[in-house]
């Protein structure tokens, strides 16, 4: 008994294929497998006819699904025929054909369909691009123009920093300079400074020296009754006059000063430790500082004595010369420096430079090593 079940296709084409069912195809296995007398054979040859269809039914699927897969791809590449066309195998006879159909009007583009929810997906993992800015090419000429202002700006730079290299290389030379000068001018002062501002003074009141006035000339004094009173005094006390000399001032100012009278007069000083004299210094005002631009009261030459005790003889230390032209402060130096110590020093004053009535000093010092 045969039974035949399929289904049947129909393309753009016109064309019918049938494609037999399994059981259409079991039943031709199964007459084929029977003889004309009706009797089936059991031989071998029915697994291989089997195997045989089986592969026969494979392959006419896999050229199914080719055909519907060509099919789909022409039915939706294809253009659908027009309204007035006859379907294809009834086209109307040459003579009469009807009158080309007018085209219709263009169909409006529909609007873009909205982004499905993988695209939105793909945008938000995809990074954004940025697009590249247009770049706007500048006229010839106003590229030239900026040329020449940068090159212009460029050599201004380039000049003042040169302006400026120079004038800090002048500046520096000039800096240097001031500095030489000073260290000039501070070496010429330190020459012109006097020189016992540099060495100790043993004949300083602060440090204990003090003038013995009963062994020293009495103040020059214009009243009688002043020269009386200070006799007196001198058995009891010190005179402040004759301390004037000896005192921290190391320049006096005009009119602190110790005078005697006449031209010859002496001071005995106690020293504040024993020493050995090695320089004494003599102080006075410079003309340039008198009111009357001479200093005729001041002393001329004088000598220098060593005494080992108040009382002792002195030993003479050396005799020097004041010059009225020269420096404030003129210091001298012992030349035969004796082996001797002494405590105290008198000055012994031999003249002056011109005034009869008196002599005045601003300033004495003994300069020497201690013991």
């Amino acid at each position: 008994m045969e039974c035949s079940v399929g289904f049947h296709l129909r393309f753009s084409d016109g064309t019918l294929h049938a494609h037999k069912s399994k059981r259409s195809q079991e039943s031709i296995i199964s007459a084929q497998s029977t003889d004309r007398t009706g009797h089936t054979d059991p031989s071998p040859q029915i697994a291989t006819d089997s195997s045989f269809l089986h592969k026969r039914n494979k392959e006419s699927s896999m050229q199914m699904i080719r055909s519907a897969f060509s099919w789909i791809t022409s039915y939706f590449t294809t253009e659908a025929p027009a309204a007035n066309e006859p379907p294809p195998g009834n086209e109307p006879p040459p003579g009469n054909e009807p009158p080309p159909a007018k085209k219709p009007p263009p169909a409006k583009k529909a609007p873009p369909a909205a982004p499905s929810i993988l695209q939105r997906i793909f945008r938000c993992l995809k990074p954004a691009q940025k697009k590249p800015a247009k770049r706007t090419r500048k006229p010839r000429k106003l590229k030239a123009i900026t040329d020449w202002k940068t090159r212009i700006t460029r050599f201004l730079l380039v000049l003042l920093f040169a302006a400026v290299l120079v004038h800090y290389t002048h500046l520096s030379i000039w800096v240097h300079g001031v500095q030489q000068q000073m260290t000039t001018l501070s070496q010429q002062m330190s020459r012109l400074s006097p020189v016992a501002d540099n060495m100790a003074n043993f004949a300083q009141e602060s440090q204990g020296a003090r003038v013995l006035h009963r062994l020293s000339s009495d103040t020059f004094r214009t009243m009688i009754r002043d020269i009386i009173v200070d006799k007196l005094l001198s058995w009891f006390t010190s005179s402040t006059d004759h301390q004037k000399v000896i005192r921290d001032n190391s320049r006096s100012p005009p009119g602190e000063r110790w005078c005697f009278a006449g031209t010859e007069g002496h001071l005995v000083v106690s020293l504040s430790h024993s020493i050995k004299v090695t320089h004494v210094t003599l102080g006075h005002i410079t003309k340039q500082q008198s009111l009357t631009g001479e200093v005729n009261a001041a002393p001329k030459r004088f000598s220098i004595y060593g005494m080992a005790k108040e009382d002792a003889r002195g030993i003479l230390l050396g005799t020097f010369e004041y010059d009225q032209d020269g420096p404030a402060t003129q210091t001298f130096e012992v030349h035969h420096e004796p082996e001797d110590d002494f405590s105290h020093v008198e000055l012994r004053i031999r003249s002056n430079w011109g005034d009869e009535e008196q002599t005045c000093l601003y300033n004495f010092r003994v300069h020497g090593r201690r013991v």
